[in-house]
Formats: C-alpha cells, structure tokens, sequence
C-alpha cells in the first residue's frame, strides 16, 4: 500500500511548532501496559506543548488526572471542534474509528501486542507510520500482515524517572521479594513463587489487580523490595527503580534474571512473552533466585535508566509524528480507494463478529469491576491500617507493662542490695567487737585485777543499804 501525494501546508510543518495530537486506546481503565503508555505519552506530549486528545471507550479514575493536566478525554469523536495533525493509534478499532473521522490525518500506529486484536495494524492508506513497541510485535506486523520490516520503526515503552526514583543499593543477600503483576493470582504458580522463596529465607509480596491488590502508583512500594518478579512495563518499571528482576508471568511462564549481560536483549523483547520459555515450578524459580548479585543488578539498573526514560522513547516517537506530519501534512486519498478500504474493514469487522454494543457494555462492566476491585482493596488497607494500629498499641501497652515490671523487680532488687549490704556491714561490726573483746579477754591486765573485781564486787554486794 502506498501512500498518496502530501499536500504541501506550510504552516502546519513548520519545524518545532506545537501539535494537536489525538491518541487512540480502546479504553484506560486497569493501568496495563498499554494504557500507561498512553497516560505516559499524553503527559509527556502535554509537557513540551502540544495539545492531546485521548479517545477511548471507556475511562476510569484516569480521565481525572488527564484533565487536570489540560488533557481531554472524549468517548465520541463528534465531541471534537478541531482537526488533529495526527492521530497515534494504539489498539485497532479505535484507530480505525478515528481515522475514518478525520479522513486526511496522517495515522501512526503502534502494535503493542503479539495475539490480541487490539494490536492488528489499520491497512489503510493514511498510515504513515508503523511503529512496534518490540521485536516480537514487529514480528507480528511482518508475518501476519505482510508490512515491509524497513516501514516499521521499533520505538519501546518508557518510563518516567522522576516517577520511580532509584532505591538505595541492594542487600549483598536478598531479604524482600515481589510478584508485580495484574495477572497473578492465588493459585498454584504462585505458591511455587512463594515455595522458592520461602526456601531462602525472603518474605514474598503481590502487586496486581489479580488478587486485589492494585496500586496506582506502585513506585513508592517497589523501592522496598530487593527482587521483583515481573514482565514487559512492570519488570522495566522495577529495573529502573533498581531492583533485582526475574522475567516471569503468572499465565505464561518465566524467563532469566535479568543481568548487565543480557539487559539489552531482554529490553529488545521488552522483557516479554518471547522470552518467557519455561514453566514456574520452585526449581526454576529458585535458580534464577539463586543468580542474585547486587552489583550486577546495579549495572543492569543503570543501563536501563540510561536508555529507558521516557525523554529518550517518547522524543523518539514524538520525532516519528513530527515527520510524518511534515511528510503529509494532509493525506488526501481518492474516494474510491477510502471505500474499497472502508468495505474491507466492515467485511473483516463482520467476519470477526465484533458487536461493538457488547464491546461498550463489556468496558463498562470493566469498568465497574475495577472499581469495586478498588473500593474492596481500599476497605482491605483501611481495615489492615486498623489492625496495625491496634497491634502496635497492644504492643505499646505490653511494653509499657514489661518496664513496670523490669522497674519493680529493678527497686527490688535494690532494696535487697541495699538490705544485704547493711546486713554485711553489721556482721563485720560485730565480728570486730568480737575480736576486740577477745583481746581483752586475752589481756594480762584481766587476770591481774580478776580477783580484785571479785573482792570489789563481794563488798558491794555486803554494804549497808541506806
């Protein structure tokens, strides 16, 4: 498919002006990896000055914290006052839709998946740009839909640093460990997790809105864990933090520790599904648990915020839109061609079966789940913070307790000190007198005057009485 002639518009290809630049996502509600690129990407565009619209199906808390940073959010793209200059499209209907909207955008998508259909490219011939978020998506676009590997430009997830800040340095032995993942669940593959774990002495933690323990903003909770358990956004998240990483995915499996060695492979596979090659059972965990070596870890935390900041991915998807607009500003395709793709994609939308109706209905209840997966996992923490409070002033109490006790048996044991040492001092006064009287006794001054003090004492006992 070739695209046609641009249409020359010098103002809209000045170089360095800003962009009104709409982003296609079938809907932001699990903060999967997916949407948060979309957030990270509208935030990040936001912030060098272009303008963003974010279209999706559904939103969630999302919408709220887009819009107080100037980001719109619509659902129906008759909403719209204004033409874009571009639209990203990040999952397949919702390009599509935009796309057909606005007729003459140039489109970039973005395959993000290497099975679901969300991340089945838009053939159509506003498509401008290609763009795959690893080797394995790229994959997909070359074999299943014949897409030449030279339009396809490989440009990966990010991650904003200032949000997940470096930890401090790793324990030279591992005492934390968590499994960061929305897919984990409690069943038998993480109780192999925990097996291994437990074997070693680390305590094991779960992120995930699988067992109802979803986090936001998990940025502030991975700098308290020495090795993650994680793949594609979670394990780049954790490796920037500074965390020890093993790629592993409660559903499909797991791979290796990630090393200084093979961080840059992994980072080309976006530490993915390619590479997850084996099963988890307490052996396999256990011996990628046991490759731990802080300083490695270190090296590959390093070379991973060195190359995986979002100024370094999103500058070079934003350059990616920037040329596609300056190339085709304005993409004009014939009538009869926007029909004969049009039909095309109404056939295989028909032969697919997608309801679109059961699609909106099926967010929403997404939707719903997640805010009762939320509300839940909040009453969870509010009764959990509620325990501790009461733990700690039971333990408060018992300390209080234990130094009334240790400060009587203290004054006790004072007392008695001080009674034995009077005790002792009385039995050295008395053994003194002792010896002195013996002395006396010894005398040859008492028996002398003995009979003296008898006769003395027989006159005094004879004299008159008056």
């Amino acid at each position: 498919m070739t695209l046609p002639e641009a249409v020359s518009n010098p103002d809209s290809t000045k170089s360095g002006k800003p962009l009104h630049i709409l982003l296609a996502m079938c809907y932001l509600l699990h903060r999967t990896g997916a949407e948060m690129f979309t957030r990270d990407l509208a935030m990040w565009l936001r912030r060098r000055g272009h303008a963003v619209t974010i279209f999706a199906t559904a939103f969630g808390d999302m919408a709220n914290e887009l819009r107080f940073a100037s980001i719109a959010c619509v659902t129906d793209l008759a909403d719209m006052a204004t033409r874009p200059d571009a639209i990203v499209g990040s999952t397949h209907q919702e390009t599509v839709r935009a796309l057909m909207h606005f007729h003459d955008v140039p489109v970039i998508t973005i395959c993000h998946d290497r099975s679901d259909d969300h991340g089945r490219p838009a053939q159509f011939a506003q498509v401008a740009r290609h763009v795959a978020v690893d080797e394995n998506c790229a994959e997909r676009l070359v074999h299943e839909f014949g897409i030449a590997r030279e339009r396809i430009e490989l440009i990966q997830n990010g991650v904003d640093l200032a949000r997940f800040p470096r930890r401090g340095e790793l324990p030279t032995k591992p005492r934390t460990a968590l499994v960061f993942s929305n897919y984990a669940s409690h069943d038998s593959q993480l109780e192999e997790i925990r097996a291994a774990c437990v074997q070693r002495g680390l305590s094991l933690d779960v992120i995930g809105s699988g067992t109802g323990n979803h986090l936001p903003d998990p940025a502030e909770a991975l700098g308290r864990y020495d090795i993650v358990f994680g793949k594609g956004r979670c394990a780049t998240e954790a490796l920037c933090t500074g965390n020890a990483v093993v790629v592993l995915d409660p559903v499909w499996g797991m791979g290796e520790m990630v090393t200084a060695a093979n961080v840059a492979h992994s980072r080309r596979w976006n530490f993915g599904r390619a590479l997850l090659v084996r099963p988890i059972t307490r052996e396999t965990v256990g011996a990628e648990l046991d490759r731990y070596d802080s300083q490695d870890a270190a090296h590959a935390a390093s070379w991973m915020r060195a190359t995986g900041g979002l100024d370094v991915t999103l500058g070079a998807l934003e350059d990616c839109v920037r040329s596609a607009v300056l190339q085709h500003p304005v993409i004009e395709v014939p009538a009869g061609q926007r029909t004969e793709e049009a039909s095309r994609y109404v056939a295989d939308w028909i032969r697919r079966g997608y309801p679109s109706a059961a699609h909106v209905n099926i967010a929403s209840l997404h939707q719903h789940v997640a805010g009762l997966q939320q509300s839940f996992n909040e009453h969870q923490h509010m009764y959990q913070a509620r325990i501790e409070q009461l733990e700690a002033q039971a333990m408060r109490q018992q300390a209080e307790t234990r130094l009334q006790i240790e400060q009587a048996r203290a004054d006790a044991d004072a007392r008695i000190s001080e009674a034995e040492h009077k005790t002792h001092q009385a039995r050295a006064e008395l053994a003194q007198l002792q010896a002195q009287l013996r002395e006396v006794y010894a005398s040859r001054s008492w028996r002398v005057t003995k009979p003296l003090r008898r006769i003395s004492t027989l006159v005094q006992s004879n004299a008159p009485r008056s």
